[in-house]
């Protein structure tokens, strides 16, 4: 899960043109843009992910894109990823919090925490919400993943404001998939600008009566057989879980990695990778049970788990340095969790 949040940031150049962007209309729109892009990986990306134990690191640099992450697994009741990253001209701190419903054949999840993003040069505090995930077909059909709801994205330094309407699917006509729709408002309510595009293709501004397109999905010429042999991972999505031993070694003992139970089952080895995660998860109980006993609640390593000035929200704000960690390596206050 970890590494899933930090497949969105191949769009980070939407972060980037942000925070160069003069004109505070288009800064928003392209926050917006990013928003959008995030729920374009594939909707057939429908098998679960490797659950987190607590305390568990992952770092990514992306010296193409120029930007770096870091997300530590910090709550285990509710499930909670905090990730930071950080690139040219911009910083923003978000967690995976959610609630989900089930229904008669789905699941829709959504997200309780926002993504808090600063533009360094122009001094904008810019959050956003997301909208509901919803994995349908799960007990019957071909199950797949659709987006449904609002995403309210707001300046609150400059009071412009923007509310995307993600359209189930089938909506507004019955053949529409990921239809999305918004307008951008100022402090005083008046419109300034409409969005409009697909989180599976494009996404465009209408500004000053022109028509710009903000992002265009990342495509593969590989035929679904192909995608759905590669479990609908990307070549970005594959390399986040690079295995160069030089590499390897340059990581604290949290990052997930090196988790046994992944490598083993990625060579296909079950037998020998579920008795390594049920070692894990017993690790993990025994921290808990003696953190429970002395009625003590864990505290995450680099997240300080507080409320926002803005919005009140409890957030997880990033509140030790990692890379100076890293750089330093001065990783001995990291738990042996694997």
């Amino acid at each position: 899960m970890l590494q899933r949040m930090a497949e969105h940031y191949q769009y980070v150049d939407l972060y980037k043109k942000a925070a160069k962007e003069q004109d505070p209309i288009l800064r928003l729109a392209y926050i917006a843009a990013f928003v959008v892009a995030g729920f374009s990986t594939n909707p057939l990306r429908v098998t679960k992910y490797f659950n987190p134990v607590i305390g568990e690191t992952f770092e990514f640099i992306d010296n193409e894109l120029e930007f770096r992450y870091f997300g530590e697994q910090v709550s285990l009741q509710p499930e909670v990823c905090a990730f930071y990253v950080e690139g040219e001209g911009f910083n923003l701190h978000g967690n995976t919090n959610t609630s989900s419903v089930f229904s008669m054949n789905s699941i829709e999840f959504t997200p309780i925490g926002r993504t808090f993003i600063k533009l360094l040069d122009f001094g904008d505090e810019i959050s956003y919400t997301q909208p509901s995930a919803v994995v349908r077909n799960i007990i019957y059909g071909a199950m797949h993943i659709d987006t449904a709801g609002n995403s309210e994205i707001t300046n609150h330094t400059t009071g412009d404001s923007i509310e995307l309407k993600f359209y189930d699917e089938g909506k507004p006509k019955s053949t529409d998939v990921g239809i999305v729709e918004g307008f951008i408002k100022d402090l005083d309510g008046e419109i300034k600008a409409k969005l409009k595009g697909n989180r599976t293709t494009h996404f465009d501004l209408i500004y000053n009566n022109t028509t710009i397109t903000l992002w265009k999905a990342n495509t593969t010429k590989e035929s679904e057989d192909i995608q759905d042999k590669k479990y609908f991972f990307s070549e970005y999505a594959i390399n986040l879980n690079n295995d160069n031993e030089a590499f390897l070694r340059s990581l604290p003992k949290t990052d997930c990695r090196l988790r046994k139970d992944m490598r083993l089952l990625e060579k296909q080895m079950f037998d020998e990778s579920e008795k390594e995660r049920e070692k894990i998860l017993s690790k993990q109980n025994k921290v808990l049970d003696e953190l429970k006993k002395q009625k003590k609640i864990y505290k995450p390593v680099y997240f300080l788990e507080s409320y926002d000035d803005v919005t009140g929200e409890l957030v997880y704000n990033y509140s030790r340095d990692y890379w100076k960690d890293k750089s330093e390596n001065n990783f001995s206050h990291l738990a042996d969790i694997y």
